[in-house]
């Protein structure tokens, strides 16, 4: 099934759990105004098209963070979604997947793992001389500052310190962050 754009990129809906019912819980205008944007949280789907969820960060950052530049409030929505994330059931999944194989591991398997909660996207990761990870992003609708800031977080619920994630290309329907800090 494809959006409106044709893409038939889509989120599960245990992204939509950890960042408003667990972690935003909106009501009235804000409700209001996610369900416009295409999510009910009163009656959620499985799945969304990927679409829905930039738009509904769109709806969060204006209501949590007015005034803030669109990619500063998305990042810090990533960040603070992480910890409330991990509590969903996939989200155990990821906190299970990231004890049991480290961080630097986990990171090198995003490409299956990122699967497990959005399809129409693909990650490649590559391993820096310097022993960074860059990670490339490429599909349609997606947050890189969100993203950015969700690794960071989860990174922070773990413990784990001295983790830095830069975006270092930004394009429409692509881009790449540099991971620094990571300890095998």
């Amino acid at each position: 099934m494809s959006d409106e754009s044709g893409s038939d990129a889509t989120t599960d809906q245990s992204v939509f759990e950890g960042l408003f019912e667990r972690l935003l819980k909106p009501e009235g205008v804000f409700a209001d105004e996610l369900r416009a944007a295409g999510y009910d949280v009163r009656n959620p789907r499985l799945r969304y098209p990927t679409r829905v969820l930039l738009d509904t960060l769109d709806v969060a950052s204006r209501h949590v963070y007015p005034g803030m530049p669109r990619e500063e409030a998305h990042r810090k929505l990533g960040q603070r979604f992480a910890d409330r994330y991990l509590g969903t059931i996939l989200g155990r999944v990821t906190r299970t997947l990231v004890l049991a194989l480290g961080l630097e591991r986990f990171l090198m398997q995003m490409p299956k793992i990122a699967s497990l909660s959005s399809t129409g996207i693909q990650v490649k990761v590559h391993k820096q001389p310097g022993g960074e990870l860059l990670l490339a992003w490429h599909g349609e609708a997606l947050s890189p500052d969100f993203l950015a800031g969700a690794l960071e977080g989860g990174a922070e619920t773990l413990s784990v310190r001295m983790f830095h994630v830069e975006i270092v290309r930004r394009e429409p329907g692509a881009f790449d962050l540099k991971v620094t800090g990571v300890r095998p």
